[in-house]
């Protein structure tokens, strides 16, 4: 469908805003509508979706450490076991993870493919790694504030720095906290 311009901002959407008329189920639009208006919290999507935190996963630990080169049977003991939860989230009903896929972060270690630990409750501050709704795309970036704006750095070299202006739409939905390298 086409969308249309609001010329008297109609239903509270600002002036020149586009559009567009869908047909939607009512958990679905209301979803929508409190994404619109930034009322979601932390653990809404995992409501919306019926996800719950997984039971307890854990797998044995080596203790001691591998060298990349001739394995030590010195080490040949366990330790406690590892659990992944207690490893990678700390707030469990704030947490979800994203699959990324672009170069722009290279530099900090994350390449298309890893997964991305996002903490809804972490503040973000100076220099952090966040995950934010940019003009309706999600995009992960270093947080920098600089002066009265923001700019989200990129961390590589081959894309530009985003400075954040009043005109965009502009939401952080988490601080990633932790990365998983798929190889």
């Amino acid at each position: 469908m086409q969308g249309y311009t609001s010329r008297k901002g109609i239903g509270g959407r600002p002036r020149g805003e586009p559009t567009a008329v869908l047909r939607l189920p009512l958990p679905v639009a209301n979803l929508a509508r409190r994404l619109r208006e930034g009322t979601l919290r932390a653990g809404d999507i995992n409501a919306f979706l019926d996800v719950e935190a997984a039971g307890e996963g854990s797998v044995p630990l080596i203790d001691g450490t591998a060298a990349c080169g001739f394995p030590s049977p010195a080490d040949d003991y366990l330790d406690s076991p590892l659990d992944f939860n207690e490893l990678l989230i700390r707030n469990p009903a704030a947490t979800f993870a994203v699959r990324l896929s672009s170069d722009s972060m290279t530099g900090a270690g994350l390449f298309p493919g890893d997964i991305a630990v996002v903490d809804r409750s972490v503040t973000p501050t100076a220099g952090c790694i966040v995950l934010a709704l940019l003009d309706g795309e999600f995009t992960v970036k270093r947080y920098r504030p600089r002066g009265n704006g923001l700019v989200l750095e990129a961390e590589n070299a081959s894309f530009p720095d985003i400075e954040i202006s009043a005109e965009r739409a502009f939401e952080v939905w988490g601080v990633i906290t932790k990365s998983i390298r798929m190889l």
